[in-house]
């Protein structure tokens, strides 16, 4: 309701003049302090803008800025200092974003100091900045990536690339196409329980390929993650550790003698240097006679051709010796391989008989399972029984003492040791 004018008189010499005075309304907002102000720079000709005011101690303020938000958003702050008297909550010109206002705010709350922030951000500029991931692909992309660097790696075996390739692809279809920064150890746990139709052995296989895989993904240029997920996950085996399976010695002379007589002794040197020199099959296909000292008796593997990529002298016995001397200049990993030993060890009752031709089948009958591995732990067994040493024998086929402890100790007798290194080859290839 409006205020009723009140009523006042004028009183003259002649007469009594009444008169009306009307309150003045109160003002429906406060009247501002700082103004913005267009002016044109006298020296340049640019066009500016000025922020112009008193703030409450009167001090006077006159701020030129070449862009009108930015002078808006100075005057906003200045209106708003002088109203709210500098309260907590008092509204700041500032050129974050909402998202990094949040951001500030949280790390001001973490820190005890407010100058700690800066002591952070150059700590991290100095050292956690070259290990922050750049970009991170999705896990089909990146083991699409791996499976091109496995076909041209030189590093790995065959075999190892086959293993990991296929262990890589079931894990990445079972997870889903996450990025790979975002893969965590639950991550990984949820993937090997999915896995309980397989063995703890093989549950622990699938762990290795997929750490090996984001080993590969820390590494340089990639970058696409800073932590091996894997390395946290653990896989109890429950003793599911398979013995080591040795050939007799009836197993071996026959082995020796089908690869006397098969093709002159084409493959005799490799089955010599697997059975009692204890060569990992890779190690011998990548062997050649100019690394082998029959003088001396040694046999220098280097770094590029053992499994763990450091180089290895093996000591040449008598028996290794005899059999290298008798079939000396012969190719120690010929071409086609793979079905010369495949006869070899049909003749001698192992193998695949799907490997074989009907003839060779109906030749060689019922045929038992080759066991991995079975000529290098056939070797090892018998090296230990003969010297006793676990020094030794580890540094002789590449392994270490523990492993020996574990797996080769009391698997051949002293009698069976001495009739194995008096296995020697017959009249050069005449199988006589």
């Amino acid at each position: 309701m409006k205020p009723e004018p009140k009523k006042a008189t004028w009183t003259t010499a002649e007469n009594v003049v009444p008169l009306t005075i009307t309150p003045r309304p109160k003002p429906t907002c406060h009247r501002q302090r700082f103004k913005i102000q267009d002016f044109t720079n006298k020296a340049t000709g640019s066009k500016s803008y000025r922020v112009t005011g008193y703030k409450r101690d009167g001090s006077r303020v006159r701020e030129n800025f070449a862009d009108l938000k930015a002078a808006q958003c100075r005057q906003v702050e200045l209106e708003t200092e002088h109203l709210a008297r500098e309260t907590e909550t008092a509204i700041r010109a500032t050129k974050l974003t909402d998202t990094q206002l949040r951001i500030a705010e949280a790390c001001y709350m973490r820190l005890d100091a407010d100058e700690e922030l800066m002591l952070a951000v150059d700590h991290w500029q100095k050292h956690g900045k070259q290990h922050a991931v750049a970009v991170s692909p999705r896990l089909d992309e990146a083991v699409e990536e791996f499976g091109k660097w496995l076909d041209t790696t030189p590093t790995l075996r065959e075999r190892t690339k086959a293993n990991l390739r296929l262990r890589v692809k079931v894990f990445a279809s079972s997870i889903g196409n996450l990025r790979v920064a975002d893969i965590s150890p639950d991550t990984i746990e949820e993937f090997l329980d999915k896995r309980q139709n397989v063995s703890p052995a093989s549950r622990d296989n699938d762990r290795r390929a997929a750490s090996r895989f984001f080993r590969w993904c820390i590494e340089r240029p990639r970058r696409w993650t800073t932590a091996n997920p894997c390395r946290d996950v653990r896989v109890e085996r429950n003793g599911d550790v398979t013995a080591p399976a040795v050939l007799t010695l009836a197993e071996c002379r026959e082995l020796l003698r089908a690869a006397q007589q098969h093709r002159k002794g084409r493959l005799a040197p490799y089955v010599a240097l697997c059975l009692f020199g204890g060569l990992r099959p890779f190690e011998a296909a990548r062997l050649t006679w100019a690394q082998v000292n029959l003088k001396d008796g040694e046999i220098r593997l280097e770094a590029h051709q053992t499994k763990t990529k450091r180089p290895r002298v093996i000591t040449i016995d008598a028996t290794l010796a005899a059999w290298l001397k008798a079939y000396e200049g012969k190719p120690i990993f010929p071409s086609n391989w793979r079905k010369d030993l495949d006869i070899i060890k049909a003749a001698a009752g192992f193998g695949n008989p799907q490997r074989l031709t009907q003839t060779q089948r109906e030749k060689v009958g019922t045929l038992k399972p080759w066991p991995d591995d079975v000529l290098r732990h056939t070797a090892i067994s018998h090296y230990f029984r003969q010297t006793g040493s676990y020094g030794r024998t580890a540094e002789q086929f590449g392994n270490s003492e523990a492993i020996i402890k574990a797996h080769y100790q009391g698997r051949v007798s002293s009698e069976d040791t001495k009739k194995f290194y008096g296995i020697k080859p017959l009249t050069k290839g005449t199988g006589k």
